[in-house]
């Protein structure tokens, strides 16, 4: 039988060989062992990675918890507005209110709205949350009712410095509440569809205001601007009956009708797999530590700018604009829904970016430098009306970055329930203190609608909030690097 022998190999070329098969088992055993994570796309609402298990459990907390803080959150807004249209809706004859009064019932709102938001987001973090945010809702509701039936302005005072307390603390409180249960890749998504109500809230509150009192001024014996709180709590009661139905409390201590106990203990290990800690005893030290670190100061300071950033849409600039150049009562409400609209997607963008990229700091940097160039054109002003209803636009986009803001402050606190607590109202606290009174001087009436002041004010914001970015991205970093060391 004839065998075929294979020529001889040098000695060299088998070495290559065996050097080459080696590395390639090496290449198919590190391929094995460390595959590379498939990307989660930015259509889909679940990572690849999650579980069936966790997939229904993040539908099961999104009907629950994002359900109920939205529309109370929307709720909420109404009210804001409620006693501006209540005022010139009849209330101020009817309760003859002169000279600042108005100014004053706002200024009560706001002492109870500031003074009360961390002192009540911390006693939430004692307390079962999904009996704490309902119960909050109800007596908010409550004290909203019981400004119909006010008959002089020194009632209207100690209501509405109740009504501002109890809803001031809403916003930071459910950021801290949605840190309890959602991981870093799902936060930023769920805080914009907490805030987009607010938004919602501003397109609607009008239309809902001016339809009830065309409808019901003077039913029953009731003047139709009694009509609009009475419309506030119809809208509120029954969002926090549900609140008590559906809320579940934080994973460390809950109990819920509608979550299993392996649920449960899934949502504890999603939670310890971020490094989110439950929630502790409030001992001083733990008080001293937190003042003592850089966490705090850094993203204080750093609302603190960005609080203030939306200036050119609060202010009502594109309002007072239109009306100088002569703009129709219907085409001006009509245009500014544009804003809030704007507001909404630039939201929805950078929430979904953030989750699938953990692209924070790029995106809160790119959105500074479009309210920048907003700022630049309407400092500027003479330039193509084109230009100007763009500038005014763009400068919507100022607040999408609220919800990324809020989950990178999760994020970074995620060690301690109550410094997350701290920090998170410490942020919204500061910010809407400065921002209650700094509009006085830098936005002020009769500069309108050219702001100049306030235009560069914005742009010096900017600047700063900026500057603070790489200074907290330093700080992260550098916590980062040590963590892993």
């Amino acid at each position: 039988m004839t065998s075929i022998e294979k020529p001889p190999q040098s000695v060299g070329a088998a070495e290559t060989t065996i050097a080459s098969s080696v590395e390639d088992k090496h290449k198919q055993d590190a391929a094995q062992i460390s595959p590379v994570p498939e990307r989660q796309k930015w259509y889909e609402w679940f990572a690849p990675t999650d579980t069936p298990a966790e997939r229904r459990l993040i539908l099961k907390l999104d009907g629950l918890i994002i359900v109920f803080v939205f529309l109370a959150y929307w709720a909420k807004v109404l009210d804001s507005s409620a006693t501006s249209t209540a005022y010139v809706s009849g209330m101020k004859e009817d309760l003859k209110l002169y000279g600042n009064q108005l100014n004053y019932l706002n200024t009560v709102y706001m002492v109870g709205f500031i003074t009360m938001q961390i002192p009540l987001t911390l006693v939430m973090t004692r307390c079962p949350v999904n009996y704490f945010l309902p119960a909050a809702d109800l007596f908010w509701g409550v004290f909203t009712l019981a400004q119909y039936k006010a008959s002089n302005v020194n009632q209207l005072y100690a209501l509405r410095f109740f009504v501002g307390a109890l809803g001031g603390f809403f916003f930071p409180a459910v950021q801290w509440y949605l840190g309890s249960w959602y991981k870093r890749s799902e936060l930023s998504r769920r805080g914009a569809i907490f805030f987009i109500a607010s938004q919602v809230g501003n397109m609607s509150s009008g239309y809902i205001q001016a339809g009830a009192y065309a409808r019901l001024d003077g039913q029953y014996g009731i003047e139709g601007w009694r009509w609009l709180y009475i419309i506030c709590f119809a809208c509120t009661i029954p969002i926090a009956f549900m609140g008590f139905c559906l809320l579940p409390s934080t994973p460390d201590k809950c109990r819920s009708r509608f979550l299993t106990e392996d649920e449960i203990r899934l949502a504890q290990e999603r939670m310890a797999s971020e490094h989110r800690e439950a929630r502790q005893p409030f001992t001083m030290p733990k008080i001293l530590k937190i003042l003592k670190g850089w966490r705090l100061w850094v993203l204080v300071a750093f609302a603190l700018f960005f609080s203030q950033a939306d200036g050119v849409y609060s202010n009502s600039g594109l309002s007072l604009w239109l009306k100088a150049e002569g703009y129709s009562v219907g085409s001006i409400n009509t245009i500014n829904t544009v804003s809030p609209a704007v507001t909404i997607v630039a939201s929805v963008i950078c929430a979904v970016l953030s989750d699938v990229y953990n692209a924070k700091a790029s995106l809160i940097a790119t959105t500074a430098l479009l309210n920048i160039f907003a700022c630049i054109v309407l400092a500027i002003w003479n330039v193509p009306v084109g230009l100007k209803f763009f500038a005014f636009f763009l400068s919507g986009t100022a607040d999408g970055i609220a919800a990324i803001i809020y989950a990178w402050a999760n994020e970074i606190c995620a060690h301690s329930a109550e410094e997350r607590a701290v920090v998170i109202s410490a942020m919204n606290t500061i910010g809407n203190t400065f921002g209650a009174w700094i509009p006085l001087f830098v936005w002020k009436t009769v500069d309108a609608p050219r702001y100049l002041i306030g235009y560069n004010w914005t742009i010096a914001l900017d600047v700063c909030m900026l500057l603070m970015l790489v200074v907290l991205q330093h700080f992260w970093t550098r916590e980062q690097n040590f963590t892993r060391g």
